[in-house]
């Protein structure tokens, strides 16, 4: 009879932690870290990722060319290289975009020495600055890296 309760009372357990298992965006994001590549999360986002957002905003309109789509996830119980994801945002306009991460608590700036720089070409491409809180690439246009204190967020964005 012990055992049974004992039994009982792992499957219980276990069926709670499965259920409480915080979200990992972090294979989704993870070519962030290699020269701020980034997908368009509003494209085919898998299943695994639908289920941690609480809402979904997205303000402008997908079908003018010109004027730029935000869109904005609010997250439930998710994660983020290792650290508590809040929110998601994306920008697409005509010739840029951007990424957005918004985390819990400062601890996020610990990711920094992760993100690397694109490789370039430095005939085409000039480093215009590389610190603790991001990066900037000229190249005809710019990639930018954003570590933002007080928003708690990592930017990821690009243009003409």
């Amino acid at each position: 009879m012990k055992k049974m309760f004992f039994i009982l009372g792992t499957f219980l357990l276990v069926q709670t932690s499965v259920a409480n298992a915080a979200t990992n965006w972090t294979p989704y994001l993870k070519s962030m870290l290699s020269g701020c590549e980034f997908g368009n999360p509003t494209k085919k986002l898998p299943a695994v990722y639908k289920s941690s957002i609480a809402t979904k905003k997205v303000k402008g309109n997908p079908n003018i060319e010109d004027g730029g789509v935000y869109m904005t996830y609010t997250l439930k119980n998710s994660t983020a290289f290792g650290l508590p994801l809040l929110k998601i945002e994306y920008l697409q306009g005509y010739e840029w975009n951007y990424l957005k991460l918004y985390f819990k608590d400062a601890k996020f700036t610990t990711l920094r020495p992760q993100f690397k720089l694109p490789k370039i070409n430095k005939d085409e491409a000039k480093v215009v600055k590389n610190d603790k809180s991001g990066y900037e690439v000229e190249n005809g246009g710019y990639l930018s890296l954003v570590f933002d204190q007080k928003q708690k967020s990592i930017t990821c964005g690009a243009g003409v």
